[in-house]
């Protein structure tokens, strides 16, 4: 059975969310700051009256964030808890990819606990991100209470 994924690259590394996950891709967005959130936590942007949270991959792979170009594209993403936007390099065609492509992380060695698997293809390989598994439960309730604490009608300083 196949799968429909959206790839994207970021820092020239390539990596997809199963293209069921994906909302949209939008064009750069100015995120608010959330104080007391995790690291790996952007801000949050509000897009159609609903609070998004912007999640830094760069921070979650250790990496330096790129500086923010006007048109880099953002991938909004739901996973089970919450939606999500995630700042990406470039967004690439959706493809499909056959089961016999697809390598499971719990058959690898030193994968974070963010990526689902590897998928082979002829241009290289993609890391495969488990977004319901991207934020640690210590992580969720340090986001739930910024979340809480967090008032969008103050003003930014």
């Amino acid at each position: 059975m196949d799968i429909q994924l959206l790839p994207f690259t970021l820092q020239a590394e390539r990596f997809a969310l199963p293209l069921a996950q994906v909302r949209r891709v939008l064009p750069a967005l100015k995120a608010t700051p959330l104080p007391g959130a995790p690291a790996v936590v952007a801000g949050v942007v509000d897009l159609r009256g609903q609070l998004v949270t912007v999640i830094d991959l760069c921070a979650r792979l250790g990496w330096a964030a790129p500086p923010l170009r006007l048109w880099s594209p953002w991938i909004w993403a739901c996973t089970a808890r919450r939606d999500l936007l995630l700042p990406v390099g470039t967004v690439l065609p959706v493809r499909s990819a056959a089961a016999e492509d697809w390598t499971p992380a719990a058959t690898l060695a030193n994968v974070p606990g963010s990526v689902s698997g590897v998928l082979r293809s002829s241009d290289g390989l993609y890391l495969l991100h488990d977004l319901d598994a991207f934020l640690s439960a210590a992580e969720e309730r340090t986001l739930e209470r910024a979340l809480a604490d967090h008032d969008p009608h103050e003003a930014a300083v």
